[in-house]
């Protein structure tokens, strides 16, 4: 038995070690890639569209700046996503970038749709309150 898990943990050892100049993937890197290629191109194609339709018709972007935080917070939550794939439940590594990627896109859309930040503000309330019950659940 206990050359077993020797046998074990050389082979471990010979997994990790990575001789000068040599690089070996890990399966991980290409999913992140993969996801990183698709949220970066789908964002790259909705904000050609939008600024397409205000080249070509009638369509007035008046606050398109909020483009700018809405990016973040949609790459917060293709991240929660992956993780959650990943990790196959709701874990830490899921929890906050779904927390942080739902306040980002709440403050794009309050900009873009012109909310009243009066009528608004629970709803950042109700959101770290989520994200609060998630932790104590998930500790």
């Amino acid at each position: 038995m206990s050359d077993d898990i020797e046998i074990l943990k050389e082979t471990e050892k010979e997994k990790l070690t990575i001789s000068e100049g040599e690089f070996v993937p890990d399966q991980c890197d290409s999913e992140d890639n993969s996801v990183s290629h698709w949220t970066g191109g789908l964002i790259l194609i909705g904000i050609g569209v939008i600024f397409l339709l205000a080249n070509t018709t009638g369509f007035v972007i008046r606050n398109w700046w909020p483009i700018f935080i809405l990016v973040p917070g949609v790459v917060n939550l293709a991240n929660a996503m992956r993780n959650y794939q990943r990790d196959g439940r709701f874990s830490e590594r899921v929890r906050q970038p779904f927390t942080w990627g739902l306040v980002l896109t709440v403050v794009a859309c309050t900009f873009f749709f012109s909310w009243s930040w009066g009528a608004i503000w629970p709803v950042f309330l109700i959101i770290f309150g989520i994200g609060t019950l998630l932790a104590g659940l998930l500790s």
